[in-house]
């Protein structure tokens, strides 16, 4: 028996591209801080991830991404991170390649997917890397599992699930929290497959 997500409600889509590997067996939740909200002209500064295997935390991830620009007051007051702590980090390309060796070939997992990735397209095209991976949105899940819900930042929604309190808009906090929604939701999409 095989069960397949086809979202024939509206236009979220929670998974983006194929591969033949179950998200509930091995996946990477991800999460980015960068200068700003354009893929174009803005850059990533610090990239945080958690592999997990069975549901279980197995590996982490951190890295600071120099921006070469100096960060906006906002920026700094949203995420904590200073010039300081990103002026001698590695390069956009260094960075990349350092998260993509750790999450190989395994799905991705983020809270508003479109964004991160959109991010990782983009630093990936002007350092010469591939990048094509299968990715999930938990922001579309979670539209899609908690109805009752009127808003879904990534805060809101730890909120609602109950989760610990987190260090939000830092990348390792942030991604270890889209694992601990994940682990939330793979009981719920195993109900309504089962019942499906």
């Amino acid at each position: 028996c095989a069960g397949y997500y086809v979202n024939d409600v509206d236009d979220r889509i929670v998974v983006h591209g194929t591969q033949d590997m179950a998200f509930d067996e091995e996946f990477v939740a991800f999460d980015l801080e960068t200068t700003g909200l354009s893929s174009r002209k803005d850059r990533i500064i610090e990239i945080g991830a958690v592999r997990v295997k069975n549901g279980v935390v197995t590996e982490t991830f951190n890295t600071f991404a120099a921006p070469r620009r100096m960060l906006t007051t906002e920026i700094t007051r949203l995420t904590g991170i200073t010039d300081d702590m990103v002026k001698d980090a590695p390069s956009e390309k260094e960075a990349m390649q350092m998260f993509l060796e750790f999450a190989g070939d395994r799905p991705l997992i983020a809270h508003n997917a479109d964004f991160d990735t959109g991010f990782m397209h983009a630093a990936c095209r002007r350092s010469g890397l591939r990048f094509s991976p299968v990715y999930l949105d938990t922001l579309a899940l979670s539209q899609a599992l908690l109805p009752d819900m009127k808003r879904f930042k990534l805060d809101m929604v730890a909120n609602h699930l109950k989760l610990p309190k987190f260090n939000h808009h830092r990348a390792s906090d942030d991604a270890m929290v889209v694992a601990q929604i994940m682990a939330k939701f793979l009981p719920l999409l195993r109900h309504y497959l089962v019942l499906g």
